[in-house]
């Protein structure tokens, strides 16, 4: 399982003194959305050379998401009720690993505790997950693969036809698998009674794109002396980027196969980073840039924003005027993010950082940036534990990620104590005996392999 996850946002901002932010090594990240299958470039250039009134206005707003295809040749969607009793132990346990691995590969498991006991209200088993053996626990003794929990539902399980996912934009909660992502752009330049000379590119291309490509990308370029009293050029900007995703297959979102081969899952995250500028001048230089990247089919490829605001001083024939007025940019994100398959959240990041100056400017130059990737070279570490011999369940290798937990049963009537008036359990573990009165053994805190078998 995809474990480190690579974020970056750093800032270098001037004004006559130099700040330096730079955030390296958090364990979260985003990852882009496939393009659609039709996808569409906007081109804009703007140039002007005006003595008077100059006014420049964009506004846009995209969302995209990617929500996979279930129908009725992918799923089978049960529906119904099953009862496990609480006094199995590791229940819990084992249903919220059943519930991670069907949210990883696409479908999912909603249950309902009542009168002590825990009953599953819905259940969404991938053809993919159909033969594929459930983690070890009380349920798995009795229900050895995904696609068995269906038979055991009462009454009778139903398959439910026809396409499960609406496949498109949701307002609510993400579907199991979907990726969505919204960026939004505006930008507002008046200048009045002055000199403007004014370039300004704006393109948008909704391909999919590689290291150094821009979904959006916008350059501003403007030089402003006011000519008469009361005259002066006012501009806002701002690009926002807001990514949200469900725990995901990494197979399917990672073309590198060797990274791929050692990640299972992406997990989920929900991130949102803003930045911008403005300024009110009587004479200046200002040039910025804004851009963002989150289409792609990737997931290795990293998420990122941009921002550059540089005021300086307005050059004629006979000099350099400093700028004179006053200028403001800011960056702000919020950075949340899941471990693994389980989507509770594990990390909880607000950064916010606003710089301005005001009066005779010589320079005035902000950078900001942010880039978040998966990086599967830090894919959990995973152990096997290997049961030897029959009477034990389950019976097949299990691969547990480190730090985990798993639990074997024996599946026959154990020896009884002519001394104790309790049954008597004997094991085997690593090579070691050991007995208990539980009928089953627990490994905690897995650091490395073992091995298991019923006692003498």
């Amino acid at each position: 399982m995809i474990e480190l996850k690579h974020i970056k946002i750093g800032v270098i901002a001037l004004l006559l003194f130099g700040i330096v932010f730079a955030l390296t090594g958090i364990v979260c990240a985003d990852q882009g959305v496939n393009a659609t299958p039709e996808t569409q470039s906007l081109g804009t250039t703007t140039t002007a050379d005006v003595v008077g009134l100059a006014m420049e206005t964009d506004a846009g707003a995209w969302t995209l998401t990617y929500d996979p295809p279930r129908s009725t040749s992918e799923l089978n969607v049960f529906t119904g009720y099953v009862g496990f009793s609480d006094s199995h132990p590791g229940t819990a346990t084992e249903l919220q690993e059943i519930s991670n691995e069907l949210t990883a590969n696409g479908g999912f498991i909603i249950t309902t505790p009542s009168s002590g006991q825990i009953y599953i209200s819905q259940l969404v088993v991938p053809s993919t997950m159909l033969n594929q053996n459930l983690p070890s626990g009380p349920i798995s003794s009795g229900f050895a693969t995904y696609g068995s929990l269906g038979n055991f539902i009462d009454p009778s399980p139903t398959k439910t036809p026809g396409i499960y996912s609406e496949n498109g934009i949701h307002t609510g909660v993400l579907d199991p698998g979907q990726i969505q992502y919204t960026t939004a752009y505006d930008a507002n330049i008046v200048a009045q009674a002055g000199h403007t000379v004014l370039t300004k590119s704006m393109n948008i291309d909704t391909r999919n794109k590689v290291l150094g490509q821009s979904n959006i990308n916008a350059q501003t370029g403007l030089t402003y002396i006011a000519t008469d009293d009361g005259g002066n050029v006012v501009g806002l900007e701002n690009l926002m980027l807001d990514g949200a995703g469900n725990t995901t297959s990494a197979s399917d979102r990672m073309l590198c196969p060797f990274a791929a081969s050692i990640a299972s899952v992406i997990p989920a995250y929900c991130n949102i980073v803003q930045s911008g500028s403005k300024f009110d001048l009587t004479v200046g230089s200002v040039t910025t840039t804004a851009n963002d990247k989150f289409v792609s089919n990737d997931a290795s490829l990293p998420v990122t924003l941009n921002y550059n605001i540089n005021v300086k001083p307005y050059g004629t024939t006979q000099g350099q005027i400093p700028a004179i007025g006053s200028t403001s940019a800011y960056i702000k994100a919020h950075i949340q993010e899941a471990r693994g398959a389980n989507v509770s959240k594990a990390e909880d990041l607000t950064y916010s950082e606003a710089s301005s100056a005001t009066g005779t400017i010589t320079a005035f130059n902000k950078l900001m940036s942010y880039s978040s990737q998966v990086t599967g070279s830090s894919a959990m570490v995973m152990h096997t534990i290997t049961p030897i011999g029959s009477d034990i369940s389950p019976s097949t290798p299990v691969t547990v990620p480190d730090g985990g937990s798993a639990t074997f049963f024996q599946t026959q009537t154990a020896q009884s104590s002519s001394i104790s008036p309790f049954v008597e359990y004997y094991w085997s573990v690593d090579g070691k005996p050991y007995e208990t009165y539980q009928n089953s053994y627990t490994f905690t805190n897995v650091v490395a392999d073992h091995t298991i078998s019923r006692g003498i």
